[in-house]
C-alpha cells in the first residue's frame, strides 16, 4: 500500500510543514511584540467566520451544480428514446439534486450552528 517513494514524499511534506512553514509564521507573530499575538484572520467570532467559509463554499460551488444540471439536460436531449442513454441522464440529473440539496443543507446547517453559537455565547449570567 505504502511504498518507499510514497513515504518519501510524505517525509518531506511534514518535513517542510514543521520546519520551515511553522516557525516562519510563528516569528511573524514574535515579531509584532513578544506578548501580543495577532488574529490573522479578519473574523472576530466562530460564527462569523463559519458563515464566511460557508458562504465562500456556496459561491465555488453553486456554479458547479448549475453546469451538473445543465449536462443532466444535454443528456436528456442527446438520448432522444434511448433507455440506456435515458437511465444515464436520470442518473445524472438525480445526482446533481443530491449536490445541490448537500450544498444548501450544508449551508443551512452551518448558519443553525453558527446563530446558536452566537446566542449561547453572548448570554450574559
Amino acid at each position: 500500500m505504502y511504498n518507499s517513494v510514497n513515504m518519501k514524499k510524505i517525509f518531506n511534506i511534514i518535513f517542510t510543514a514543521v520546519f520551515l512553514v511553522i516557525p516562519t509564521y510563528s516569528m511573524a507573530a514574535y515579531q509584532a511584540g513578544p506578548d501580543t499575538i495577532q488574529n490573522p484572520i479578519k473574523y472576530s467570532t466562530f460564527p462569523e467566520f463559519v458563515a464566511a467559509v460557508t458562504a465562500a463554499a456556496v459561491n465555488v460551488l453553486m456554479p458547479f451544480v448549475v453546469l451538473a444540471f445543465i449536462w443532466s439536460g444535454f443528456l436528456f436531449v442527446k438520448a432522444q428514446g434511448n433507455e440506456k442513454e435515458l437511465e444515464t441522464a436520470k442518473t445524472a440529473i438525480w445526482w446533481s439534486v443530491i449536490g445541490a440539496f448537500i450544498l444548501m443543507g450544508a449551508w443551512g446547517f452551518a448558519q443553525i450552528i453558527g446563530s446558536t453559537v452566537s446566542t449561547i455565547t453572548n448570554v450574559t449570567p
